[in-house]
């Protein structure tokens, strides 16, 4: 009896061991991106920046939102260019885009406030910044 509980903890120890060790490379929960909440008017759209971490290789960086206008209600935004190539380094880098309405159109009133979400998509799986609030800056 008291061998066979000894088996048994050692073996629940080594598993917890196992389960528990740090990865030797970087997993995707270490990989990130985020949105910063300001975004700034330009002469194309909305001017969006944020930062992301990949281990190694490239990524593509999608990003979207919705914000109110003065006038003609809520727009829906994309990145352009869609699916921009991020450089995977192993260090927090920064990336940048222009939000343009996704229906290709021109907003003649101002953007007030709204919401966007950024996107890392790798390969075999992708990252999101979550939905942030967003505002002019």
């Amino acid at each position: 009896m008291f061998g066979t509980r000894c088996a048994l903890v050692a073996v629940a120890g080594a598993a917890t061991m196992t389960l528990c060790s740090t990865p030797v490379s970087a997993a995707p929960e270490d990989e990130f991106i985020t949105l910063n909440s300001v975004v700034t008017p330009s002469p194309d759209g909305l001017h969006a920046t944020g930062t992301y971490r990949c281990e190694s290789g490239i990524g593509y960086l999608d990003v979207s939102a919705q914000m109110e206008t003065n006038g003609s209600g809520t727009i829906q935004l994309t990145s352009s260019p869609p699916g921009l190539t991020l450089q995977c380094t192993d260090r927090v880098e920064s990336w940048s885009v222009v939000l343009k309405p996704s229906n290709g159109l021109p907003v003649l009133v101002p953007y007030t406030e709204g919401t966007g979400t950024a996107q890392l998509n790798r390969k075999y799986w992708k990252a999101d910044s979550g939905q942030v609030a967003l505002h002019l800056g």
